[in-house]
């Protein structure tokens, strides 16, 4: 059995680390060990360690898109912050590692007076965890920008071009990988632009982002959108709107977004998601499919989610 003493010293290892601290459903159980990297190397480290000890390993950055269960994750939880940043304005290409909050980026660069990286104030995740799942938001997405990125898969380092994650709404080859990969930079496609006018166009972005989503604990737009419609349209004309399972609710100010009251459970908001998925089928046919990911130690009972 793996103990904390098996990890290098220059990792500080935690054991059941409540994950329901690091996820912003603010839910999920212990992970069996847990750390927290802020340098590339430190990441490294953690993941040839992983493999070396034949354990599990998850890499996490805000929680932002995942529901981790109540019986927590086994394995490892490599908490990223890596946030290095390295822009060039003279070749327009901007330079990022994984860890580094895509808001955040999104602000610097228009700061900087680099364009191309708005939509990334509505993408509440990180680069790394935006690149698998091709986040987007304000009619762009991670995919359109990407040039390469730089990932780590058992071991071996490789500079990978954009084409190379076949990127799909919310879907990257990351997701389909049998041996599971993870991003450690990225370089994103940028151009010159007026300073002033990219910060007013933030703010406007900013603005209506918290005036159509809800500021209370969730993961975001739980499913995906069909195609050419909206699924929080689709479920708020199923009635769902304000629906309630234990201390899990559809958000009232839209649809698509399932909140947690204080004492909720990942089962809760589980069994929810369930429920609204099969409301929405029968009253209109249409199988919405998750766009969270559900992490950790889950039962058969999660699979009635994808089928």
């Amino acid at each position: 059995m793996t103990a904390t003493n098996e990890f290098p010293r220059t990792l500080r290892v935690r054991e059941r680390e409540p994950m329901a601290r690091h996820t912003s459903f603010g839910v999920g159980g212990p992970a069996d060990f847990w750390v927290e990297v802020r340098h590339l190397d430190a990441l490294r480290t953690a993941l040839a360690t992983a493999k070396r000890l034949r354990i599990p390993y998850t890499v996490m950055g805000h929680g932002t898109n995942a529901l981790v269960a109540d019986a927590g994750i086994e394995g490892v939880v490599i908490y990223n912050r890596c946030t290095g940043f390295d822009p060039n304005i003279a070749v327009g290409q901007v330079r990022v590692e994984s860890g580094h909050s895509m808001a955040k980026l999104a602000g610097r660069c228009a700061k900087l007076g680099l364009s191309g990286l708005s939509f990334g104030i509505g993408v509440p995740g990180t680069v790394g965890g935006a690149i698998f799942g091709n986040a987007g938001a304000f009619g762009s997405n991670v995919g359109k920008v990407v040039q390469s990125a730089l990932i780590w898969r058992s071991d071996n380092e490789c500079e990978v071009s954009a084409p190379y994650f076949n990127f799909q709404y919310r879907h990257s080859r990351m997701q389909d990988d049998r041996v599971p990969s993870v991003i450690l930079a990225a370089t994103f496609r940028v151009e010159s632009a007026n300073a002033p006018i990219l910060r007013r166009e933030l703010l406007a972005l900013a603005r209506r982002r918290r005036a159509s989503q809800p500021q209370s604990k969730n993961a975001g737009s739980f499913f995906m959108n069909p195609d050419d419609d909206y699924a929080g349209r689709i479920i708020e004309s199923a009635g769902l709107k304000g629906r309630k399972v234990g201390r899990a609710y559809v958000s009232p100010v839209h649809a698509n977004f399932l909140s947690t009251e204080p004492g909720g459970t990942a089962s809760d908001i589980l069994q929810l998601a369930i429920e609204v998925r099969q409301q929405v089928a029968v009253t209109t046919g249409i199988r919405l499919q998750p766009e969270v990911r559900l992490v950790g130690r889950w039962n058969e009972e999660a699979r009635e989610l994808f089928t």
